[in-house]
């Protein structure tokens, strides 16, 4: 075993998180808002009358993304910190929370970029990813105590 594989292992018996699952999971819960963002303004443009296409067309990324992202965040977030809970036997919680935090990392970056007035929705997305990261850790250390 490598040098750099030790450490990544022994962190992870340390503190109980499974880094490499945890940031997987906050990259696919990203691409997952991505693909609905993307299925969602495609769907729009075919559904929107031909005349209004092109003022709809502008509006239509803003749009979906105000209102269709937060939500999808919070269940990508929610649906992959189950993935990454399956074969874990403790820290559920930790680990849901873990991969709530990374994901809100990877997409603080649009924070700095998006409109003032777009701010307090990045803010309400941050805080949803966080809170099904927990909800999903509670779940699955439900599931787990049950079976």
């Amino acid at each position: 075993m490598s040098t750099i594989e030790t450490r990544a292992s022994s962190l992870s018996e340390k503190s109980g998180i499974r880094w490499g699952r945890v940031l997987l999971a906050a990259i696919l819960s990203e691409l997952a808002v991505i693909v609905l963002l993307v299925t969602a303004s495609v769907v729009y443009s075919f559904i929107v009358p031909t005349e209004r296409s092109k003022l709809a067309a502008q509006d239509i990324g803003a749009l979906v993304g105000y209102y269709v992202a937060p939500p999808a965040g919070a269940l990508a977030t929610f649906v992959f910190v189950l993935w990454v809970a399956r074969k874990l036997k403790s820290n559920f919680i930790i680990n849901g929370v873990a991969v709530g935090v990374v994901s809100v990392l990877l997409t603080s970056g649009f924070l700095a970029g998006a409109r003032a007035e777009d701010r307090p929705m990045y803010l309400v997305a941050f805080v949803l990813r966080i809170a099904a990261g927990y909800v999903g850790g509670w779940v699955a250390q439900q599931r787990r105590r049950r079976s």
